[in-house]
């Protein structure tokens, strides 16, 4: 039974080798097109809803989250597991990895967050749609609350996680035997980390509790909020779509489609969060229950792996959703490259003929 688990194992290790260079490939495609994402929802046009700007939280988040992927892919010799692999004959590059992890932690975490609230503000919106209490949530600086709001708190979560470090100067003891798959353990490199003593004491009771804390808030209420969120808010767009059906009028007809439109763009969003998101979150509480060197949790690594990428593969397909739901931002898209300025000169010149006779008009 451990010979056929042992050789599963391989082929998932095998595996995840290749897909951990695909996830370092799209990590390079998911920055390029989530600045241009990040663009295009910046302009005039774009800022004008909560939503809006929630999404512009969240691509920050993307960005930053691809960017610290790629440093580790270039920097770290283990780019899954900062506690025992971050070694170097440098001081300044220890404190680089170590804020390199943090800031992955913190991004990734204010990603998810903003997924949730921005499903829950469109929720709120279309459901309390004649309450004058919830008329400015559909406004831009609720949006900007919500984004300062999560950056702050999982600020705070991530600068005490990251507290759990001590730097380790020409360290006297072993490497843990969990670096043996990527450096010589007997080795005695000039800087590493240990744990802090609040952390290691008491079996690690203090980072057992915060490493379940944070799965909970972290990986499991999203896991959860996502699918609920989404049936509720297809309720809701059903409900305003009969609603709008019998009221009638081209104007109401018009503002229907918009908001469905919307709506569904924030439902195709939140199910790719669920999707990309869910596994992580149950691979993340292997931590809590098992040591690094069980090896349930070190192939639980190995199966992170396949999730990450997924995870990179949802963050570019954020800009996709907005640009085939959105005709905003495809119009945010034409005056960007240029399409508005043929489009005023097409318009000036039909205001000059038509002012310059009566005899011409335009249909």
């Amino acid at each position: 039974m451990d010979s056929r688990f042992d050789g599963f194992q391989k082929v998932v290790n095998h595996i995840a080798h290749y897909l951990q260079r695909a996830n370092f490939i799209f990590s390079f495609v998911s920055v390029f097109i989530n600045i241009f994402h990040f663009i295009i929802l910046t302009r005039k046009t774009m800022r004008t809803s909560s939503t809006n700007v929630l999404m512009i939280g969240i691509a920050i988040s993307d960005i930053c989250t691809m960017l610290t992927t790629i440093y580790k892919h270039y920097q770290l010799v283990d780019i899954e597991n900062p506690e025992w692999y971050v070694t170097s004959t440098y001081k300044y590059k220890i404190y680089m990895d170590l804020v390199a992890w943090s800031f992955h932690d913190h991004f990734r975490r204010c990603s998810s967050w903003m997924g949730v609230l921005m499903a829950t503000v469109r929720l709120v919106i279309m459901k309390k749609t004649t309450d004058n209490r919830y008329q400015n949530w559909s406004k831009p600086p609720i949006g900007c609350y919500f984004t300062a709001l999560v950056f702050c708190v999982s600020a705070i979560l991530s600068s005490f996680y990251s507290s759990r470090y001590l730097i380790v100067e020409n360290r006297t003891f072993a490497l843990p035997i969990n670096c043996a798959e990527y450096q010589d353990v007997t080795s005695r490199p000039p800087y590493s980390v240990m744990l802090a003593p609040l952390f290691s004491f008491d079996n690690m009771i203090v980072l057992r509790v915060y490493v379940m804390f944070d799965a909970i808030v972290t990986k499991f209420i999203p896991c959860i909020s996502f699918p609920i969120l989404t049936v509720s808010l297809l309720r809701q767009l059903r409900k305003l779509h009969n609603l709008g059906s019998t009221i009638g009028g081209k104007r109401n007809v018009e503002n229907e489609e918009r908001n469905e439109l919307t709506t569904k763009l924030i439902v195709f969003m939140t199910i790719a969060f669920f999707i990309a998101e869910a596994p992580l979150g149950m691979l993340y509480m292997v931590k809590v229950f098992f040591n690094g060197s069980d090896q349930i949790f070190l192939f639980s690594v190995e199966i992170a792996i396949y999730f990450t990428l997924l995870r990179t593969l949802n963050s570019i397909s954020h800009s996709i959703f907005c640009f085939l739901m959105s005709s905003d931002y495809r119009n945010t898209i034409r005056n960007i490259i240029g399409i508005r300025g043929r489009t005023i000169l097409s318009s000036a010149s039909n205001k000059i003929s038509v002012t310059s006779g009566n005899v011409i008009r335009i249909h």
